[in-house]
């Protein structure tokens, strides 16, 4: 089984157009293109119904993603969206509900909101939501015990909570989500899987630091992709993450649509599964039973999932 556990929808309404034109302004700036022919292609990451991932799920053989909704209202910049938080998340739940074999739906929820505990316990209770995302980028540290309702709420569910970790677009603020952070609310709540999203991003080294003092801590691969320009970096890094904590506590994950223009969900899913012997030329070696792990059998047994 693949899963993919980083993954959201897309859509102009779920978050403010101040975070659409910074990511617009980056994207060019990256691919070195006119940025109004990068902001041609953002029509192409829409899709709140579920559907377009479902057919490229399809097309990766990716069998489950869990979507995350998220939750930037309360920031700073850039502010409230459109839609309020209840209707977004509504959205993530609904997909889940109309593909319930492929997509599961984690509640996205900013702890500062009034009765934030409250309203996540409903996502969870009433709409079948099966883990929480905190953005902390939105203006808060994981530690802050504001946040701690929100832990206490995903203990109750028994569900696993995924934290951003690592630099982010403008115009967000991701002072806030150095791994470090987290080390604290890992030791206070041993009994709850947290999910450390991008391996830490550009804090990797702290990232692993967290994960090897605390066991109920995982690391994801999402936002790895640009690494696969030059596969032997890739493979590489795969190599050393899995040597420092182990195969075990490493899951699968794309950050889908955000990096789908860049590299495809099937030639993301194909670098795991297909590694080239170029790479075992190379000394780089992987056992089955790694690439397993990280490809799904870790994400299910951190999801709890029985098929």
């Amino acid at each position: 089984m693949i899963i993919d556990i980083h993954t959201h929808l897309g859509n102009p309404d779920i978050v403010a157009q101040r975070y659409w034109d910074g990511w617009v302004e980056v994207g060019a700036l990256r691919a070195n293109r006119p940025l109004e022919k990068v902001r041609s292609k953002l029509p192409e990451l829409w899709d709140i119904s579920g559907d377009m991932i479902v057919k490229d799920m399809d097309a990766a053989g990716i069998d489950r993603s869990v979507l995350l909704a998220i939750d930037w209202g309360l920031a700073r910049q850039p502010g409230e969206p459109k839609l309020s938080i209840e209707e977004i998340n509504k959205i993530y739940a609904d997909a889940a509900e109309k593909y319930p074999r492929r997509l599961i739906a984690f509640a996205g929820i900013d702890p500062r909101r009034n009765k934030a505990a409250e309203l996540v316990g409903r996502f969870l209770k009433e709409r079948g939501m099966k883990g929480i995302k905190l953005h902390s980028a939105a203006g808060f540290y994981p530690n802050d015990k504001v946040c701690y309702p929100i832990y206490e709420k995903a203990l109750e569910y028994g569900v696993p909570v995924l934290l951003h970790t690592g630099e982010l677009l403008k115009p967000m603020h991701f002072r806030y989500c150095r791994p470090i952070y987290v080390q604290e609310v890992a030791m206070d709540f041993p009994g709850l899987p947290i999910i450390l999203a991008h391996t830490g991003g550009c804090w990797y080294s702290e990232a692993v630091a967290v994960c090897n003092t605390a066991t109920n801590v995982y690391l994801d691969l999402s936002g790895w992709q640009p690494r696969l320009r030059h596969p032997p970096e890739l493979y590489r890094a795969l190599r050393t993450l899995l040597d420092s904590v182990s195969w075990q506590r490493v899951l699968f994950g794309s950050d889908y649509p955000f990096l789908k223009l860049l590299i495809n969900q099937e030639r993301w899913v194909r670098a795991f599964t297909e590694i080239p012997d170029s790479v075992r030329g190379q000394e780089i070696e992987f056992k089955d039973e790694e690439i397993e792990g990280i490809m799904g059998g870790n994400a299910a047994r951190v999801l709890g999932l029985t098929e």
